[in-house]
């Protein structure tokens, strides 16, 4: 299951995935808080992807949960009063769910190891993962090789090679990446 917004970086991790011949299904999350991108399209950007990328589609609406999330984080707030951890905490929890209930082996994220500096920092990570019951059962090609092996790549399902080592805020790794893919509408 790959958690796919439509954003460069969840594109991406996807596409090294496809490239290897993985297959896979994309998972997004609509929310409340989702009215538009900042081109006026719906949220929905990841149905574009996903047409270009070739592979099925799952829309879970969340939004009264998230609700819950903002009103009261665990784990506390990041900038402009955004929950992060919790919402990567409930985001995993829930593809964890849908993950089981499709017979899918592990779960693809975008996340780029220092981009977010609440969410995608190495010790918030491993807290995600623990809390969300996934330990191992995350693979971030982007950052992969900056991190621990998961369990597809110990057990071989994916070629730890073929992974990346992005990490920091910089995008130009990214935006090369997406013109070597002919990737333009992100």
């Amino acid at each position: 299951i790959t958690l796919l917004s439509g954003g460069l970086d969840s594109i991406l991790a996807t596409k090294v995935l496809l490239e290897q011949g993985i297959e896979l299904e994309a998972l997004n999350f609509l929310t409340v808080f989702c009215n538009c991108t900042n081109r006026g399209e719906t949220c929905l950007a990841s149905q574009k992807a996903v047409q270009s990328l070739g592979i099925p589609l799952k829309v879970l609406n969340v939004s009264e949960e998230f609700l819950e999330i903002v009103k009261h984080p665990k784990h506390g707030y990041g900038s402009n009063m955004n929950p992060c951890i919790d919402c990567r905490i409930y985001m995993m929890k829930r593809a964890k769910e849908y993950m089981k209930e499709v017979g899918a082996s592990f779960i693809v994220t975008g996340e780029v190891l220092g981009e977010r500096p609440m969410s995608q920092r190495r010790d918030a990570m491993r807290l995600i993962e623990r809390e969300a019951g996934l330990e191992g059962l995350i693979l971030r090609p982007l950052s992969a090789k900056l991190l621990p092996p998961s369990l597809p790549e110990k057990e071989g399902w994916v070629d730890r090679e073929k992974m990346l080592s992005l990490q920091g805020r910089s995008r130009k790794p990214q935006i090369q990446m997406a013109a070597f893919f002919g990737i333009h509408d992100y």
